[in-house]
């Protein structure tokens, strides 16, 4: 074996860098393994393991790839080679650090957001916004940590560690949007205009519930399973109805004209009735409207139209959903009931001239 080595060093050497590359590669993936099987939270990290292991696999390789080509170079180029393996350890132990640190912040996110899922105990929506952010640095560190040994590089991650404002001018101007997007998603995750699971209605068409804030945009998913993107910059200059902010609880009108010739008394009872009847409607009274026998559905004349005399009730439901199926049944329910009471409600007619 030693006049092996001796007669052909150059085969000999890249023998020993395969076997130890692959033993390293060998070891180094079965203590990911054993952590993996013995780690209690390992479920949530499969796939972070399963990065792990690529990463070994790719910067072992790697270095074995350029310590085999130590023998294509004279010992004069050995500093260039060997400060290139420098660059590629070192991107191997950034990368590793990064993906770690990623997967425990979005752990510590997602238990937070887990511990604190419904509205009474706490508020995701800052939580989530926060993960999207501080991942975000991490990886902004990550880039930084490897552009700093790249030679070209170097100064560019100097001027960026060093010159904060510069590099902020530089980024305000180069991407204004971005910018713009991620201050916005700052106010409405520390603002709370609104909040993951609420359902909102942005400017005059969008309704639907808010299902994301990340560091660019808010996705708010419609009543037709359609998610919609809205930059936060955009999201923050439109008027936001908010039907969950403080209260849940929504009062629909329902509007309804009768004719003329109507019994007002006795169409304000049959409407309160088909109102009171329906069960989502909600008795809203305080105290001193029960003790006051004040009924659970205001039904007031609110207009004298040209062929009708039209009635709104106030009816109150628990929430926007029920609110509109209720809304709903109610209109089906006063057209049958009046049909029934042979209360007219007045309508256009089209009347033909003969000539």
């Amino acid at each position: 074996m030693e006049d092996f080595i001796i007669k052909h060093p150059a085969i000999s050497w890249v023998i020993a860098v395969t076997l130890s590359t692959l033993l390293s590669i060998f070891v180094f993936t079965q203590i990911l393994n054993l952590i993996e099987r013995k780690w209690k939270k390992a479920k949530s990290f499969t796939h972070i393991f399963r990065t792990l292991r690529r990463i070994i696999k790719v910067s072992f390789t790697i270095v074995g790839l350029i310590l085999i080509s130590y023998i294509f170079f004279d010992e004069k180029s050995y500093d260039d080679v060997s400060e290139n393996l420098g660059i590629i350890v070192w991107f191997g132990i950034v990368a590793i650090f990064t993906v770690l640190a990623v997967a425990i912040n979005q752990n510590y996110f997602h238990n937070k957001v887990a511990h604190l899922s419904t509205r009474d105990k706490g508020d995701t929506t800052l939580f989530k916004y926060l993960s999207y952010l501080s991942t975000a640095f991490i990886y902004f560190i990550g880039i930084i940590l490897v552009a700093g040994v790249i030679p070209p590089l170097r100064n560019l991650a100097a001027a960026v560690g060093t010159g904060a404002g510069v590099f902020a001018l530089v980024a305000g101007v180069a991407a204004q949007e971005g910018i713009a997007n991620l201050i916005g998603g700052l106010f409405i995750a520390f603002f709370k205009p609104f909040r993951i699971g609420d359902i909102i209605k942005v400017g005059d068409d969008v309704v639907g519930h808010v299902e994301d804030l990340n560091l660019r945009h808010t996705v708010i998913k419609n009543f037709e399973n359609k998610r919609i993107i809205i930059p936060n910059a955009v999201i923050n200059k439109e008027n936001i109805i908010n039907y969950h902010l403080n209260d849940s609880k929504i009062c629909e009108w329902i509007e309804v004209g009768v004719a003329y010739s109507s019994n007002l008394e006795h169409v304000i009872t049959v409407l309160r009735e088909v109102c009171e009847s329906h069960p989502h409607c909600l008795d809203n009274r305080t105290e001193e409207e029960k003790a006051a026998n004040k009924p659970i559905v205001d039904i007031q004349v609110i207009n004298l139209g040209d062929s009708s005399i039209n009635l709104r009730a106030w009816v109150w439901c628990d929430t926007y959903l029920t609110g509109f199926k209720m809304r709903n049944h109610l209109f089906k329910g006063i057209k049958e009931r009046f049909e029934k009471e042979n209360i007219e409600i007045p309508f256009p007619h089209l009347v033909t001239i003969a000539h």
